[in-house]
């Protein structure tokens, strides 16, 4: 049986298909869960560094830049985590619907 979908799609046309909320969400989950991955050794290093004394905790944490690893860290595990149990309800069979899929997601927003 032919399937009429393209195979290969442009960029251009990928992006307007995934225009809307849901897809956005669904998108933006993949990110958080790179940006993660990515931080995950920074962080542990910046935790091994302010913990030799408290004088290094200090030193670690007045860091401008430090800090704001450490937020977007704390912010994408929050989303990612967040957005991992509604996929999980999901996977069960719950907010299937567009319409409640769409309330699931503005939400968890």
């Amino acid at each position: 049986m032919k399937s009429n979908r393209p195979i290969d799609l442009p960029l251009s046309q990928v992006i307007s298909v995934n225009r809307s909320p849901i897809a956005i969400a669904s998108i933006l989950h993949r990110i958080s869960g790179i940006i993660l991955f990515l931080l995950i050794p920074v962080m542990l290093w910046i935790l091994q560094n302010s913990l030799a004394s408290p004088e290094s905790f200090a030193t670690v944490f007045d860091n401008v830049l430090v800090r704001f690893l450490a937020w977007i860290f704390v912010a994408a595990i929050a989303y990612h985590f967040v957005m991992g149990i509604k996929h999980l309800f999901a996977d069960m069979g719950m907010n299937e619907e567009l319409k409640s899929g769409r309330t699931a997601l503005w939400s968890v927003l």
